[in-house]
């Protein structure tokens, strides 16, 4: 039998890392060959590699059971708590199953979500934030977002991840401004543009000159000032309504215009530290108005003007049909 060397600090640390790394989101081929490289590398990276999964199996799998993926992700606020916690007892040796249980951990939260630990521009919930790239081009963050930045021959390619996000480009550069998601691309000379990523889908939006974009297995298309549109691998669809109202959160504000309650309470998901549910039954309920980005009062509100019930247990709200009287 082979005995594998007992894993050093160091070890434990970047197995850890590869684990968040692997569960923020699908990784690529180069991730994958990333981590085998690291795996081969000496054998103490094994045996950190499996105490780390060993310790974390049965609550990972407890977490991913309590909530579908959104955004591509599993409840962040559980896995938040859970890697943080279990790093400590991984590196102090203390595997057992003692410590946060996975319902603790769901109902716990830090403030960065898990899938934007190492992405280069990030927020957390209920933050805004505006960054400028090298050449100029200014990056505005909704909450709970996250983009990587690559650059080719000094041109900015954002890589999309999660949430949604304003750039801005005052100029026209030796090359187009790009950004990629998992549900396509697109380009911008000069002008601004808003891109949201859902789990299913990726809306992207002309605040201000033409916009050219592609939808993965789709011929290019583009957008002039006020257009929206809405896409997936293979399917495309113009968005509706008061299109440039989508991005009115860069005020602080929520403007919805005939939206189903479940797209609302998405859209708000990211200015609360707990998570909200929505009861099938009440989803599709249409919702109009403009609201401030103010968790509790916009949820008052709901209560007020539709047929619903809100209850909540600490963080966690349940969003219910009202019972008949």
């Amino acid at each position: 039998m082979r005995v594998m060397p007992p894993p050093n600090e160091q070890a434990l640390n970047a197995a850890v890392d590869w684990l968040v790394h692997r569960e923020a989101s699908e990784p690529s081929a180069a991730d994958r060959e990333a981590f085998q490289h690291w795996l081969d590398q000496d054998a103490s990276h094994r045996g950190a590699w499996e105490r780390v999964n060993s310790a974390l199996a049965a609550p990972l799998q407890t977490i991913r059971t309590l909530q579908p993926r959104t955004e591509g992700q599993p409840v962040n606020a559980a896995l938040q708590t859970l890697f943080k916690t279990r790093r400590r007892r991984v590196l102090r040796g203390a595997l057992g199953v003692a410590g946060v249980t996975a319902a603790s951990a769901f109902v716990a939260h830090r403030w960065t979500p898990l899938g934007q630990v190492m992405a280069d521009l990030r927020t957390g919930t209920g933050e805004r934030r505006a960054f400028t790239l090298a050449d100029g081009t200014t990056v505005l963050l909704d909450a709970r977002s996250s983009v990587n930045v690559r650059y080719v021959a000094d041109v900015p390619s954002l890589q999309h991840k999660a949430g949604a996000l304003i750039a801005t480009r005052a100029f026209t550069g030796p090359a187009p401004l790009s950004i990629h998601t998992r549900h396509g691309q697109a380009q911008m000379d000069a002008g601004r543009l808003m891109s949201r990523v859902h789990a299913d889908r990726t809306d992207l939006v002309a605040l201000e000159g033409l916009l050219h974009f592609q939808p993965l297995g789709l011929a290019q298309s583009r957008l002039r000032t006020g257009e929206g549109a809405s896409f997936s691998g293979g399917t495309l669809e113009r968005l509706q309504g008061n299109v440039v109202g989508r991005a009115a959160w860069q005020q602080g504000m929520l403007a919805v215009d005939d939206w189903p309650l479940g797209d609302v309470v998405n859209a708000i998901q990211a200015y609360y530290p707990g998570f909200i549910r929505v009861a099938p039954s009440v989803s599709g309920l249409r919702v109009f108005g403009i609201f401030q980005l103010d968790v509790q009062l916009l949820l008052e509100t709901l209560a007020q003007t539709l047929p619903v019930q809100i209850r909540r247990l600490g963080p966690l709200v349940s969003i219910d049909a009202k019972p008949p009287r």
